[in-house]
């Protein structure tokens, strides 16, 4: 190579001591000489913060074999403040206003994108749904509810505070477009959808028209496509749209709702982070110190613990990896955030153990802290059951955290690992969604408004250097408590399979994520067969991705199934990038 140029004694002695770490410690003592601050391994200024390799090429190679690797991808063309795997596989996102002023009276703007092919499309709608909700539905189409009314800063707004709009949409996966429904009673800016068993929304959390926090229980209907109140026969709560700017905003301080026997919720902060769990009750456990249950039999709310954190600004909640067995009552990991929306991140993790408890009690309890304090962090559980927090930042959106953190539910005394450093820097507005390849896909921040970031960026976890098993044909899924058959040319390799549901994600957390493990009850020359989800409490009606995978939890690229089945195999959906 005539460019090549001779390596210096100096380069070649580092080379050399870096190869003796390997050799004697391998990469993983590599990688703790540089966690505790060696001063070859370490900038001064901002440990494990950058985005930079502290490895040389030979070894960027070998560390990005054992613990995965990153690559740009295409740009979105607006920012992807909300997105939603589709059935086909596409990634549905949404702008709205862009979290800019300049555009807070239009255009509003959303795409269709497939990440194979880079093809994206235009998805016309008439409203702004910045800071709205969303969640998939049994059909495939994506409910999505609430937005922006007004921004604070608006000439017209009356109170300086944001105003959430009323406004209800679902993403029809068949026409690929966003269809109106009946609006919301009231207002909400920030809210959170939960999928409940029996295939309806529970809508609960976000700020009015006027900027009040908004206390309504409402549940939508897709069934309907129409809403309706769930009230707390133990409260006694009332709630007056707008009650707290009655003095400066025309009309605020009605309608009023809630009263004896019928109380309206618990305040809830904004997008409070939700997971229902398999009791078929729904756990309420951020940002707030004080976790609550929701029962949808009844409309009760009940406060169940208080956690060690007064408040966890832009943490997140996360639903452990369920087993699909009666006795499963379910496990919730609470990860990072702020005392305040100017301090520190804290590290401090905590789990909310039900499996430990019981269904209404569950033990709070301590769990090893992440190497880096952050804030406005991504979520995302792989096919093979790790977590993965992506992004964020120490403090405020101008202190970003590059380097990955991943937890194994299975093995929590190892603690969080760190993983290979991101380019692009991820904290507020920034999203994750797991692919069908099983990779990850990282879009959009904004450290201030109307400062748009672009740029995606994929994360190819460790098992993409490794031989996968394979999914060879379309499953024959049951309904609940029936089987899944799923073709595969090496059965005897396989050892557990994964559910996982697709992703609808915004503002650092997803209300909807989980994963439950499918026993293996069966094989033949061709395909292994698996119990189907017991039930909608485990595995909500809707779509999910599943996974075989191998003795060492090497995950194939999914197959998109409809959960319940109907034990008939149906037509393989069109899905891109398999």
């Amino acid at each position: 190579m005539p460019d090549e140029k001779p390596i210096s004694r100096r380069h070649f002695l580092k080379l050399i001591g870096y190869l003796g770490v390997v050799s004697f410690g391998g990469l993983g003592a590599l990688r703790e000489l540089y966690q505790k601050g060696s001063p070859s391994f370490r900038s001064a200024s901002s440990p494990l913060a950058t985005p930079t390799s502290v490895f040389p090429p030979l070894l960027q190679t070998a560390f990005a074999q054992t613990t995965g690797s990153w690559s740009l991808g295409q740009n979105t063309t607006v920012v992807a403040i909300h997105a939603a795997l589709t059935s086909t596989g596409k990634i549905f996102y949404v702008a709205g206003s862009s979290y800019c002023i300049n555009t807070a009276s239009g255009p509003y703007t959303a795409r269709l994108l497939d990440p194979t092919t880079g093809i994206e499309t235009n998805v016309a709608l008439s409203n702004d749904l910045f800071c709205s909700g969303a969640t998939q539905l049994p059909n495939g189409n994506i409910f999505v509810c609430g937005g922006t009314k007004l921004y604070d800063i608006d000439v017209n707004n009356c109170n300086g505070q944001w105003h959430g709009g009323n406004y209800a949409y679902e993403f029809d996966i068949t026409s690929g477009t966003l269809i109106q429904q009946t609006p919301m009673k009231q207002g909400r800016w920030y809210p959170t959808c939960v999928s409940l068993p029996n295939g309806k929304v529970l809508i609960a959390g976000g700020d009015d028209e006027y900027g009040g926090y908004n206390f309504l229980t409402e549940i939508y209907d897709p069934a309907t496509k129409s809403f309706s109140i769930s009230y707390d026969p133990l409260g006694n709560g009332t709630y007056c749209v707008g009650s707290g700017a009655i003095s400066s905003c025309p009309g605020a301080g009605a309608p009023c709702y809630g009263g004896p026997n019928q109380g309206v919720a618990i305040f809830l902060a904004l997008y409070p982070r939700m997971s229902l769990m398999p009791s078929g009750l729904v756990f309420a456990s951020g940002s707030l110190q004080k976790t609550y249950l929701w029962d949808p039999s009844s409309g009760t709310w009940t406060f169940v613990n208080s956690t060690s954190q007064t408040y966890r600004d832009y943490g997140t909640s996360i639903l452990l990896p369920l087993q699909n067995t009666s006795n499963e009552r379910g496990k919730v990991i609470i990860v990072g955030g702020s005392t305040t929306g100017s301090t520190v991140a804290t590290n401090v993790v905590e789990i909310e153990d039900f499996n430990q408890g019981t269904s209404t009690a569950p033990v709070l309890r301590t769990v090893a802290s992440l190497n880096i304090a952050r804030k406005f962090l991504l979520p995302i559980i792989l096919p093979n059951g790790k977590v993965i927090v992506f992004g964020g930042s120490s403090q405020g959106t101008t202190n970003p955290i590059f380097i990955p953190e991943m937890f194994d539910p299975e093995n929590e005394s190892q603690g969080w690992v760190t993983l290979p450093a991101a380019t692009v820097a991820r904290v507020y507005h920034g999203t994750a969604l797991l692919l069908p390849d099983g990779s990850v896909w990282t879009a959009s921040s904004t450290v201030n408004s109307c400062t748009p970031e672009f740029r995606t960026e994929i994360f190819k976890p460790a098992y993409f250097s490794a031989t996968r098993p394979i999914i060879s044909g379309t499953p024959t899924v049951g309904v609940y408590g029936a089987s899944i058959t799923i073709p595969t040319p090496n059965p005897s390799s396989i050892s557990r399979v994964s559910l996982v549901r697709l992703g609808a994600t915004t503002h650092h957390y997803e209300a909807n994520a989980r994963l439950i493990w499918l026993q293996i009850t069966g094989t033949s020359s061709n395909s292994i067969t698996v119990s189907a989800p017991l039930n909608a409490n485990l595995a909500p009606p809707g779509y999910y991705m599943i996974h075989v995978l191998d003795s060492s939890l090497v995950p194939s690229t999914a197959q998109i199934i409809q959960i319940p089945g109907t034990g008939v195999a149906a037509p393989p959906a069109q899905v891109t990038g398999l």
